[in-house]
């Protein structure tokens, strides 16, 4: 029989374990952080705690249209944990920004919820493989070459199409590889805007590529994002 104190342990370990999450978290600045994870974390396994209580609340009807479902409550939670995951991403001019802390929630509720059923084990394994993804194998993916997106805006006043060829040669040369452009007319200021959208392997400097194309006299502005 499991006493009263010993679910309230349940919470208080999960609380523990999602605080260490949560400290990680904090020390990055992310909207979810320490507080955050342990209110999740928490009531994450008060909900799956509930969730196995629950019969003791009809322990004497006998019906046989009454199904209790321990496992539903879960089922809510992971639901509504998605909600809270999504508040915390952030997209900006194509840039998105938040995923890993809203992986870190939907992994905390799921360990609160293993805490909450006893699986003490698979909770304490769970935070630390947690903790081991996010401040080791941090240093492994910054090494994995990847594609690095990015959005160059003129503004020029030569109409000989030859020129825009000029500006395209001089950003390949730079190891940017062109990959889509649209042009268009200002006719009030006589003038041309070019988008451009370049992807380049492991490269974003829009200093050089401001330095470069300063050396266009045709040129009025330069955007780089």
């Amino acid at each position: 029989m499991i006493t009263e104190l010993e679910w309230l342990f349940r919470i208080l370990l999960t609380g523990i374990l999602s605080s260490i999450v949560g400290w990680e978290r904090e020390t990055h600045a992310r909207a979810a952080g320490f507080r955050t994870l342990i209110l999740v974390g928490m009531g994450c396994c008060l909900s799956m705690i509930v969730s196995l209580r629950i019969t003791e609340l009809f322990s004497g009807v006998d019906s046989p249209y009454l199904r209790i479902d321990p496992a539903r409550i879960a089922y809510g939670v992971l639901t509504g944990i998605g909600f809270i995951g999504a508040g915390t991403i952030i997209k900006d001019r194509g840039n998105v920004r938040g995923l890993t802390t809203a992986s870190c929630l939907w992994g905390v509720s799921a360990m609160g919820l293993a805490i909450g059923c006893g699986y003490y084990f698979l909770g304490i394994g769970t935070t630390v493989l947690i903790m081991i993804t996010l401040m080791i194998l941090k240093n492994i993916e910054l090494k994995i070459p990847r594609d690095v997106y990015s959005r160059i805006q003129i503004k020029f006043s030569e109409e000989n199409p030859g020129f825009l060829k000029e500006i395209f040669s001089q950003i390949s040369s730079m190891g940017y590889r062109i990959l889509e452009f649209s042009i268009s007319e200002l006719r009030n200021e006589k003038t041309y805007v070019a988008k451009i959208l370049c992807i380049s392997r492991n490269k974003k400097d829009g200093i050089a590529i401001l330095q470069e194309l300063k050396k266009f006299d045709k040129i009025i502005e330069i955007e780089f994002k």
